[in-house]
């Protein structure tokens, strides 16, 4: 475990009943808009292999610049990560409170945040979850979207998801968004293909090899959004 001095308080972890870290920062609007729901390891920050330590935390390039492009454009920005490196015990949640605090300073710096973020502990074969409540809430299961949806008030016919793996983009398209992006910023480029086939008229899938394209990519997302 790390230093108590690494590690957030243990009163300022936001865990809901189902044992799911939900938190929501700042207000939220009336109205309901658009949202870009993004995959955290491998998307936001380097993906180490489970990541417990803020001094690991670096940001992959142009993803500070997504979010503050997306805060610009008023369109909400939510994080939905699987964390099994808990089920496993290899850390828990005050360390994943530590790497959370880490990368909103991080992103601070260049301007960006985050407006909610939702986490996932469990694995199928670790700590003996419940079955039904690991599919629901571990991508590709929806819970962990739609929760941060009804919690940010995002449309989600309005909304997208940026992922990595395959299960992210088949999360998206359970929790009925209009389409994700398969970003290839990592080591799981054996997931495009599997990503790509996933896509059809009414769920749209496309490619993308860095961040900062994905404005580019996604007009109908960031040229639609409200200023």
């Amino acid at each position: 475990m790390l230093p108590s001095a690494d590690v957030a308080p243990r009163a300022a972890l936001p865990l809901t009943a189902d044992g799911i870290w939900l938190r929501v920062a700042g207000a939220v609007p009336a109205a309901a808009r658009p949202g870009l729901f993004l995959d955290r390891d491998g998307v936001i920050v380097e993906d180490t292999g489970y990541l417990s330590s803020p001094s690991a935390v670096r940001l992959i390039r142009g993803a500070a610049a997504l979010v503050r492009r997306a805060n610009e454009a008023g369109i909400a920005v939510a994080v939905v990560t699987n964390q099994s490196g808990i089920a496993r015990g290899l850390y828990g949640w005050d360390e994943f409170a530590a790497v959370e605090a880490e990368i909103g300073r991080q992103l601070g710096t260049d301007g960006a945040a985050i407006d909610g973020v939702c986490a996932c502990p469990f694995h199928p074969e670790f700590g003996g979850s419940d079955p039904e409540r690991t599919a629901r809430w571990r991508k590709p299961g929806p819970g962990m979207i739609e929760a941060l949806a009804a919690a940010l008030r995002i449309d989600r016919r309005r909304a997208w998801m940026i992922g990595d793996k395959a299960s992210d983009i088949e999360a998206a398209r359970n929790a009925g968004l209009a389409g994700a992006v398969i970003c290839l910023t990592g080591d799981e480029r054996s997931a495009r293909d599997r990503s790509l086939r996933l896509d059809s008229a009414n769920f749209a899938v496309r490619e993308a090899t860095e961040l900062n394209r994905i404005p580019a990519i996604l007009p109908e997302l960031f040229h639609d959004a409200p200023k």
